[in-house]
């Protein structure tokens, strides 16, 4: 079993950013895909990026965990169709 916390040295971690377009200034939405401190991904879609890390923790053998904006971690639940209720 995993604990209820993420490990920042192993585990698949989905952060979710929100910051400015440079062009439009436009608020956008972006999901990075990190392995440990590696980031190994970077989508505007979160379904797409969550599916990465699926993979991505299938083929480690790891949880993925969701951060959200500050410092908030959920633990994805590999069953469900959606992320968490942000995405």
């Amino acid at each position: 079993m995993f604990p209820a916390t993420p490990d920042a040295d192993r585990d698949i971690i989905v952060k979710h950013v929100t910051g400015r377009h440079p062009d439009t200034g436009a608020s956008r939405d972006r999901w990075l895909i990190f392995l440990g401190s590696a980031k190994r991904g970077e989508s505007e879609d979160s379904q797409r990026a969550l599916l990465f890390a699926r993979l991505l923790s299938d083929l480690m053998k790891r949880p993925v965990w969701i951060l959200h904006e500050p410092d908030q971690f959920e633990r994805f639940d590999p069953t469900a169709v959606r992320g968490c209720s942000c995405c």
